[in-house]
């Protein structure tokens, strides 16, 4: 049998609703997952601790409940919760009923051994969740060797930004690193570090990304700190329109597959 909550007043409800604020996830360590994909790709990798479902909302629920079972034969707590319940924890207008616990970790830079070559995604002041997803999602996909966070500068494990890497931050390699650990990882593993920007001279496509490479990608609003522009290679995207910039994710895809390309002619 299931635990079971019918009140948005109970104690376990308002502490998910807590966790809708980064200052509360990042103090206990703990943030919610919501939507099936989302919840399974956690899972497969062992982040879920707790599982809250709302049967009404249920979008196949022969899969669902195959999931539950897996979940029930684990040991992993199950509460069913009631459709109002559901309503003031679920950070989406359309959810599929399913909400989770799950806790928070961290990869640090001594646990990589990057192969010769090394392709790498480096983010700095990355102010929008849902951008950051996006850069996990595009990079992991393309295979890279890894996505490097500097300074603690975003949220890894934001619902917005699991949203839209489609669980991408669950299984994709990601690093927290001071700007120090990662400039003596791209020396000891033989990396040049390009740096997107607007203001750059020289063209995206007329570097040579096929030996080792860290892409390094700033904040929407302010782009990368004086302290890459001044040390590395910068290089933009063409713009030929009026618009002053591109959005950071799609910036990213486009130099990012690039890389891809001119590795695929090795």
């Amino acid at each position: 049998m299931f635990e079971k909550i019918s009140s948005r007043h109970n104690e376990k409800i308002k502490f998910i609703d807590k966790l809708k604020k980064s200052s509360d996830r990042k103090k206990f360590g703990i943030f919610p997952v919501e939507g099936f994909r989302e919840i399974f790709r956690a899972h497969s990798h062992q982040f879920i601790t707790e599982l809250f479902f709302c049967e009404k909302y249920f979008t196949d629920r022969e899969i669902f409940f195959s999931f539950i079972r897996i979940l029930e034969g684990e040991h992993i707590p199950l509460t069913q919760i009631t459709p109002e319940v559901y309503k003031k924890i679920s950070l989406r207008e359309n959810g599929d009923g399913l909400v989770a616990f799950a806790n928070s970790r961290s990869m640090s830079l001594n646990e990589c051994v990057p192969p010769q070559n090394g392709l790498f995604v480096v983010t700095e002041n990355i102010e929008k969740p849902s951008n950051f997803g996006a850069i996990v999602r595009t990079a992991e996909s393309a295979g890279v060797d890894g996505i490097i966070v500097l300074n603690h500068s975003t949220e890894i494990f934001n619902p917005n930004g699991i949203r839209n890497s489609q669980g991408a931050v669950f299984f994709a390699n990601i690093y927290d690193a001071t700007t120090e650990e990662f400039l003596k990882f791209s020396q000891q593993y033989q990396l040049s570090i390009y740096v997107a920007s607007p203001q750059a001279q020289k063209l995206y496509f007329e570097e040579d990304f096929r030996m080792g490479t860290a892409l390094l990608v700033g904040s929407e609003n302010k782009g990368v700190s004086d302290f890459w522009l001044q040390q590395n290679h910068t290089i933009r995207i063409p713009q030929n329109g009026e618009s002053d910039s591109l959005n950071v994710s799609i910036a990213t895809a486009i130099i990012l597959y690039e890389c891809i390309r001119q590795r695929s002619e090795l």
